[in-house]
This record gives structure tokens, C-alpha cells and sequence, in this order.
């Protein structure tokens, strides 16, 4: 079997993805370019410049990267399935294997190891010192509260965090985020205007809609930026207003339950992103099975419905532009009355019997080349399974 390189890995990209990937990277493509050149050319960037494309790097793409330094060469590390795929593994330089479809494996190959293994540790020590990695948390922060946010506003709020702390420099600021992946990565422009989204958001179309029916009169939230650091911090994992009481009486409930550690990390950030675009009006009640606790013991149950109902309408919604159900009396989130169906079934009958799934516009091109972004189900599409539930929060993660 051929051994996987950087170049050949690049010669399996398309133009545009080359492109695409230079960009993110620093390596400036020219789209004129041939393909032949193109190829050449990245591989040469990457090869002699790592201390360039390694400063550009998001924070969780450089410390995925030290994790499988200190791992070693061909070393498989075990990893969660994140909403979305890092830099590093769309552009090839991270290897992974889903073939298992339970584990997300990956591993730094020989060929990249000696790349990076010198320079990593002193470009996650000059980003934490510079300050580009809290830069960072404060961006993804904002975008995480808005979901989607007008471009100049963005730098506006940016320029208030800059100003705070820091002397005035506006062309710093904008030159810093001109060439960030974050806003590379997460920036569109359709009739509407010129946009930023939070990574976390698969179809913007989907808030635009429902800001258009609910909340075409309000303008955006104000928040600080402290409150912006919070919301960004943690990456790919983000945790919306549990400093609240709200927040806290929902997670004193989650640990009742006996979430822990990353455990409780990931149920936090599903409620929080199931919130937000719901599949049904009560598929977040069911992003934790409640089943036994309903038979067993009613009142915890009862306990946990209101702390679940209390946190959604607390935090900041996309489709209300920051503000909550509660602040507004807009999409407010109410307990079930008889608490989430059970999923009929009979025996011989079909488990499910929605309608077709689709995969989503936009998203088929990437099928040869990244298969582990799109699954077989639209994002956004009702789970096959029948729970309610959007297919990413569902069996999407982890897929089965």
C-alpha cells in the first residue's frame, strides 16, 4: 500500500479546495494556478514553514496537534465525535479513521511528526502570551451567543474587546482577524450581506427564518466580553450562561444525575445547541433519557424537567439574536404535560417511517473527499431513529 505523504494527500483535493486550505493556512494560492503547481506549491509551505501555517492555527487545532505530538509518530489517540471536523483533519495533515464508526481515531504520521514536533510547544506558548488565543475565545464567543452576526458589527464588538485591552490598534485587530481560520472559515456573504456564524451553526438559513417570524423588531443583545470569553472558551465544546441561577440549579441536576467530567462537558453543550434549533418543540427534554427516573423515581424527574425548562429559557437564543424566552416571552421552552412520548413500535413494523432523508444543498462535494463531515442524513434532518431529535444531535455524533 502507498504511503500516505503530504503531497499525496494534496493531489486527492480539488482546485478550489486547494485554495480554500492555502488560505486557511497562510500559503496564498493564486487561482490561475495549475493544479500540478498548486500542489507543489502547499507542500513546500508546509514542509519548510511550519513556524507560519502553526502561528495560524485555532487553539483547538494546536493543541490537538501537541496531544499527538506527545503521543508520538502513528500513535492512534482516541477521540470524541465533535460537531464539526478541525483544520487540521479536513486539510489532511491529521489522519483519522471512523471505519469503526464508534471511535474517532487519529494519529500524526511520521512525515508530519518531524515537522512539528520542534515548533508546537513555543507556537501555543507565543498565542497564550500574545494573547491570540484569548482573542480567539472572545470571537468565537460572540458567535456563539448570536449564531449569526453582521460582519461590521462583529469587528465593531471585537474593537470594543481590543480597546479594553488593549492601546487602540485597529489595524492590528483587523489584520489578526483577516487572517484567522475562525473568521476565514466561518464568514458568507448572500443577499442579506456579509455574515460571520458560529462554527456550531450548520445552516444559517435556518436562524435567518426564524429571527424573520419572531424577532424582526429587536435588536441584538448587548454583552461584554467577558460574558463573550465565557461562551468561547472550550472549543469544540461551548457552555452558554451556567454562572446564572438557572445555569447552576441545571447542572447542580445534571450531577444529581451523575454527569461528570467530559461526560458532563458534552451533555451541557447538547442542551445548549439543541435549544437553539429544535427538531420538535420538545426534543430538548429528550437530549437525556429519562425513562427510568420517570418510573422510578417521579419527583427527581419532575425536578429535572423544570431545571432543563428554566436553563433553555434562560440563555441566549440565535433565532432571538442573544435574547432569551424569558427576557422576551419569544419561543419559551414548557414542560411537556404527559413528558416526552415513548417511540411506538410494533413488532415486524418498519422502526421509523419519516420521510426520506436528504443531504443537505451544499454539502455533496465534500462527500469524496471529507465522508466524515456529512453523514448519510442531512444535519438538520429528524433522526431516522424516531426521537424527536436533529440527525447531528442524535445518532449524527456518534454514528451507528
Amino acid at each position: 500500500m502507498k504511503e500516505r505523504t503530504i503531497r499525496s494527500v494534496l493531489e486527492e483535493f480539488q482546485k478550489v479546495e486547494l485554495e480554500d486550505l492555502g488560505d486557511l493556512l497562510g500559503g496564498n494560492l493564486r487561482p490561475r494556478m495549475k493544479k500540478t503547481e498548486m500542489v507543489e506549491r502547499l507542500t513546500s509551505y508546509l514542509t519548510k514553514s511550519p513556524q507560519r501555517w502553526l502561528s495560524l492555527l485555532l487553539e483547538r487545532d494546536a493543541r490537538l496537534l501537541r496531544q499527538l505530538v506527545h503521543a508520538g509518530p502513528d500513535t492512534v489517540q482516541m477521540m470524541d465525535y465533535a460537531d464539526y471536523p478541525s483544520v487540521l483533519e479536513v486539510s489532511g495533515l491529521v489522519d483519522f479513521d471512523d471505519s469503526d464508526q464508534r471511535t474517532h481515531k487519529v494519529w500524526l504520521r511520521r512525515e508530519v511528526y518531524d515537522i512539528v514536533a520542534p515548533h508546537i510547544e513555543k507556537a501555543i506558548h507565543t498565542a497564550e502570551q500574545s494573547g491570540r488565543f484569548q482573542l480567539e475565545r472572545v470571537a468565537l464567543g460572540y458567535l456563539n451567543l448570536y449564531g449569526v452576526l453582521p460582519t461590521d458589527q462583529f469587528v465593531d464588538l471585537m474593537m470594543d474587546y481590543y480597546d479594553a485591552e488593549h492601546e487602540s490598534d485597529y489595524e492590528s485587530l483587523v489584520r489578526t482577524l483577516k487572517n484567522s481560520p475562525l473568521v476565514k472559515g466561518n464568514r458568507f456573504t448572500d443577499e442579506r450581506g456579509d455574515y460571520l456564524c458560529s462554527p456550531c451553526l450548520m445552516e444559517a438559513e435556518d436562524v435567518f427564518k426564524l429571527r424573520l417570524s419572531h424577532a424582526r423588531s429587536l435588536d441584538y443583545a448587548p454583552f461584554t466580553w467577558q460574558e463573550a470569553l465565557e461562551a468561547g472558551a472550550g472549543a469544540p465544546y461551548f457552555t452558554i450562561g451556567l454562572k446564572t441561577p438557572e445555569g447552576a440549579a441545571f447542572v447542580s441536576m445534571l450531577h444529581r444525575l451523575g454527569f461528570d467530567g467530559f461526560e458532563l462537558v458534552q451533555t451541557e453543550y447538547d442542551f445548549w445547541i439543541e435549544a437553539q434549533l429544535p427538531q420538535t418543540e420538545d426534543s430538548v427534554f429528550r437530549v437525556v433519557d429519562m425513562e427510568e427516573y420517570r418510573r422510578k423515581e417521579p419527583h427527581t424527574y419532575d425536578l429535572y424537567m423544570k431545571a432543563v425548562r428554566d436553563y433553555v429559557n434562560s440563555i441566549p437564543r440565535w433565532a432571538l439574536k442573544g435574547h432569551s424566552a424569558s427576557e422576551t416571552g419569544l419561543l419559551a421552552y414548557d414542560i411537556p404535560k404527559e413528558g416526552p412520548p415513548e417511540i411506538p413500535y410494533e413488532e415486524g413494523q418498519p422502526v421509523w417511517s419519516m420521510p426520506e432523508p436528504t443531504v443537505s444543498e451544499g454539502y455533496t462535494q465534500f462527500l469524496d473527499e471529507f465522508p466524515f463531515m456529512v453523514p448519510h442524513v442531512a444535519p438538520d434532518d429528524p433522526c431516522p431513529c424516531g426521537s424527536g431529535l436533529r440527525y447531528a444531535r442524535c445518532h449524527g455524533r456518534h454514528p451507528n
